[in-house]
């Protein structure tokens, strides 16, 4: 990981009638269906980042791309490239997912992935305090591109190449006027091969059809600094409102059969 390691700037009934005194089965599980979804909308209510908020960001363990978020992998999500800014300026880089830590004032560390959309300034030392900011908010004019690549393509990062290939994009997006094509423009990526392939593939699809990624945030750097270097992460992922009246569905009906059951039994 000799190269430069960079990171983002410029980032929610009826029941069967009672038996005896008590509930039906069916009701019961119809308050365990509410009671579920209760939970999981308390969660959707709780990100760990506030926007207008500052936090502290550091590296607590290992190196920038450590401990991997993919099961299995030992030295993190990232492949080294090279590119070409503003027609000019050569970057040897390591691209992919950045593992870090974020912290409220007194508070304690918490673990995040996020990834970078300045690919001109060095990640670290990391210059805090950073304030949270949505990203439609933030100075990237391109923040509609961005939202719909995180929202096709973000879980496609799973290995070295899909990690080093969802960076790529987003500096192209991020970076000067993007055009979405790798090989011209304020941002040129150099190297080729299956970086290179897969994500112009995923830049050339975005048409603002796509899935929107919501609640993506930007931790931006203090604005006093000349080379400031943004974060862009996520907060947790919130159940959809469709998911919740389907896990509601779903426990009704298993609880319907089995009183169907049990009443051909006896």
């Amino acid at each position: 990981m000799d190269g430069v390691s960079w990171i983002v700037r410029r980032n929610y009934t009826q029941t069967d009638r009672p038996i005896g005194n008590g509930p039906s089965r069916i009701g019961k599980t119809l308050a365990g269906a509410c009671l579920v979804a209760a939970m999981l909308g308390g969660v959707a209510n709780a990100g760990p980042l506030m926007v207008g908020e500052q936090v502290e960001v550091g590296n607590q363990n290992g190196n920038a791309f450590t401990p991997s978020p993919v099961n299995g992998d030992t030295n993190g999500l990232y492949s080294n490239i090279s590119f070409l800014l503003d027609g000019e300026r050569g970057v040897n880089a390591a691209a992919g997912a950045f593992v870090l830590d974020y912290r409220q004032s007194g508070g304690e560390w918490e673990q995040f992935v996020s990834f970078c959309l300045q690919p001109d300034v060095y990640l670290m030392p990391f210059s805090n305090p950073y304030e949270v900011t949505g990203l439609s908010a933030s100075p990237y004019q391109n923040d509609a591109w961005i939202a719909e690549l995180w929202g096709r393509h973000r879980n496609d990062v799973t290995n070295d190449i899909g990690a080093a290939a969802f960076q790529v994009a987003l500096w192209e997006l991020a970076y000067g006027v993007s055009d979405r094509n790798l090989g011209s423009g304020a941002f040129r990526l150099t190297s080729s091969g299956a970086v290179f392939d897969l994500a112009q593939s995923w830049l050339t699809e975005i048409d603002g059809s796509g899935p929107m990624a919501e609640g993506l945030m930007v931790l931006v750097n203090n604005p006093q600094l000349t080379d400031r270097q943004d974060l862009l992460t996520a907060n947790p992922t919130v159940p959809e409102p469709g998911t919740l009246a389907l896990l509601g569905i779903g426990l009704v009906g298993i609880a319907a059969v089995r009183h169907r059951r049990r009443r051909a039994v006896a």
